[in-house]
């Protein structure tokens, strides 16, 4: 297995996929971030009173330093992990697959004047947004603005 020292850190090493990371002779251990509203797949690792991800390690020992602060390590793909040629410096909120990401548009988001009572009376019923909103083929916040508009104005 081979490993690269960092280019600034002195005394850290790391392998090509950050799987085992050595600071100053003793072994990190890779942890993953504790998030239970938006799980992510990240791995940490705190050492010298700093938390860092291991995809930015990799990428400064492999790759090199990014051009400045505004670039993050991110992955290619995501189910190939974080061997450093799945890692590049991106500016920060580039997504690199969001051209293969598909999002589902609803069909017409515009709702008859007549269909309007109709809606209301659902609403006023307890009826969901998202119930009405699939059975007009558009979204909750068009079902929400109708309600905004018209039955809070009503009490």
């Amino acid at each position: 297995m081979e490993f690269r020292y960092h280019p600034i850190l002195e005394g850290l090493k790391i392998n090509e996929d950050g799987s085992e990371i050595f600071y100053l002779g003793e072994r990190l251990k890779p942890m993953g971030m504790n998030r239970t509203a938006r799980p992510t797949a990240t791995k940490i690792v705190n050492f010298n009173g700093r938390t860092v991800s291991v995809a930015r390690l990799v990428c400064e020992a492999w790759n090199g330093l990014a051009p400045n602060l505004d670039y993050n390590a991110t992955r290619i793909e995501d189910d190939k992990g974080f061997h450093y040629k799945n890692l590049y410096w991106a500016k920060k909120g580039v997504n690199p697959n969001y051209e293969k990401i598909k999002f589902p548009r609803p069909k017409s988001s515009k709702i008859s004047e007549d269909e309007i009572p109709k809606i209301v009376e659902r609403l006023k019923k307890g009826e969901t947004l998202s119930s009405i909103a699939k059975d007009y083929e558009t979204t909750d916040m068009s079902i929400s603005r109708i309600r905004k508009r018209y039955v809070k104005n009503q009490n």
